[in-house]
């Protein structure tokens, strides 16, 4: 008997970023668009899916604009027609100033954009290197709680919106980086007070779970909010996958995770006390962005992804009642990211196929759990299970790439085995005797070591010696800040 999950509310993150603004073009240059970052991907080991674009028929969205009304549309009709509930469009607002507005403007006031929405404020720094942090700002988010009642007042037309998202009669807001603003409670406070002006019966004000390790955190009900969205793969310790720079290339400074592993972790999760809407993503891999600083999970693929949403949805079908059934995916058009639903030129639409499956019982996953039965000893069966199937090794065969090969640029390095292999070669142990000696216990790191030539080849010692499954032993987490020293060095 398949699964029922009629009630599932699968909203996906809606980043407004496709079409042309004056502050784009000033600091990325004319007509910058994200469609400009999403070009620059460049495949960096074999089979590495980049760049990563959209397909150009006539039926497909293609390099859409979002200052044009055909292309909402469009994407609404898409999204709902595979099973996607809504978009949670994020909110750009620094103290009165708008930015990447249009698209949420224009879809405000245009009743034919069919699809319910939300809104999730990005409080954080616009800054040169896309992470929101403290170098390189463009514009900077100051808090002012004299402003607050301003920023409510600045959510109404939304919350007055027919299509705007409820649960239990709220307004539901989601705060990006709420743990960074000062008297919370106030803010939580004005927007309630806003929603209930427009309407509602309140505000349900979530905060969104990032820059904080799940689990570790403060109950958020005790910060003024209602409950927390769950932001991978923020806060995710995965099992990370090793890369080797072949001789002549330039190092690949950035990490790869294996996407099994996040899904595993993210699973022996326990519920928390407070409300806990799960969060979801098809694959992630920024190089586009990133170039060699890249953050990439290996093995995405749909079937990995049905089998996350699947898992997910029944989770909270048992956590939450019928009309607050939410689980939110990161995203619908990060392209930059290479977390998107929307159809690409690798995948199609298999990812959007996979939400539509999942939600009416037609795509059942292979390997099920049962969260009634659920104990600790449960769950670690069930991650050996799903490693089993689709970790990053076997979604890539396992395959060992040749450090002589001019065709790889890189090599992925999935076992300690393989890893110990690779050394062997790149240090340039070519008899047999010699593999022999790279391939005994703990030996291979200190040896690659004692013939290191080169900073890079160091870090490549250090890297073996520190090869690790999260959470890392001390000596794992000493390597591992000595090699992040040492690739700021060069």
């Amino acid at each position: 008997m398949s699964a029922d999950f009629s009630n599932i509310k699968p909203i996906a993150f809606y980043l407004p970023q496709f079409y042309e603004t004056p502050y784009n073009s000033e600091w990325w240059g004319e007509g910058f668009t994200e469609w400009t970052a999403a070009r620059r991907g460049e495949p960096i080991f074999a089979g590495h899916q980049q760049p990563q674009l959209p397909p150009t028929g006539v039926e497909d969205l293609g390099f859409h604009n979002q200052s044009e009304l055909e292309t909402l549309t469009a994407q609404a009709k898409l999204a709902k027609a595979h099973g996607i509930y809504g978009f949670c469009h994020y909110f750009y607002w620094f103290g009165g100033k708008r930015v990447l507005e249009a698209p949420t403007e224009l879809m405000l006031a245009n009743a034919q954009v069919d699809i319910p929405f939300c809104l999730s404020w990005a409080n954080e720094n616009w800054s040169r290197r896309w992470d929101g942090g403290e170098q390189d700002i463009l514009i900077a988010q100051n808090y002012d709680p004299e402003t607050y009642a301003d920023f409510a007042a600045d959510l109404a037309p939304y919350f007055s919106d027919p299509r705007y998202i409820t649960s239990g009669g709220k307004a539901v807001f989601l705060i990006y980086r709420a743990q960074e603003i000062p008297q919370l409670e106030r803010l939580a406070r004005e927007i309630r007070a806003c929603a209930m002006a427009c309407g509602h019966k309140g505000a349900l004000v979530l905060g969104t779970e990032t820059f904080i390790t799940p689990g570790q955190q403060a109950d958020p009900r005790e910060l003024g909010l209602d409950g927390a969205v769950e932001f991978p793969p923020h806060g995710v310790s995965p099992r990370q996958i090793h890369m080797m720079t072949a001789q002549g290339e330039p190092a690949f400074d950035g990490m790869v995770f294996d996407h099994a592993s996040a899904v595993s972790a993210l699973m022996r999760r326990p519920a928390p006390n407070y409300p806990l809407f799960r969060g979801v993503f098809p694959a992630w891999d920024n190089t586009a962005r990133r170039g060699r600083r890249a953050t990439i999970f290996a093995g995405s693929s749909p079937e990995l992804f049905a089998h996350w949403l699947y898992i997910m949805s029944d989770w909270t079908q048992r956590q939450h009642g019928a009309g607050a059934q939410f689980i939110f995916i990161n995203a619908w058009n990060e392209w930059a990211e290479g977390a998107h639903l929307e159809p690409d030129t690798h995948n199609g639409a298999a990812y959007l196929e996979t939400v539509r499956g999942v939600l009416n019982g037609a795509r059942e996953p292979r390997i099920k759990f049962d969260w009634e039965q659920s104990s600790p000893e449960s769950l670690a069966s069930f991650s050996e299970q799903l490693g089993a199937e689709f970790s990053a090794e076997a979604q890539l065969g396992g395959q060992e790439l040749d450090a002589s090969a001019s065709n790889y640029s890189y090599q992925l390095l999935l076992s300690r085995e393989t890893m110990q292999r690779r050394l062997g070669l790149k240090a340039g142990a070519k008899a047999k005797g010699a593999r022999r000696r790279y391939n005994k216990p703990s030996q291979p790191w200190r040896e690659h070591m004692r013939r290191a030539r080169s900073f890079k080849e160091f870090k490549t010692a250090l890297w073996m010696a520190g090869y690790h499954d999260y959470p890392q032993t001390r000596w794992q987490k000493f390597t591992t800040a000595i090699i992040r020293g040492l690739s700021k060095t060069g």
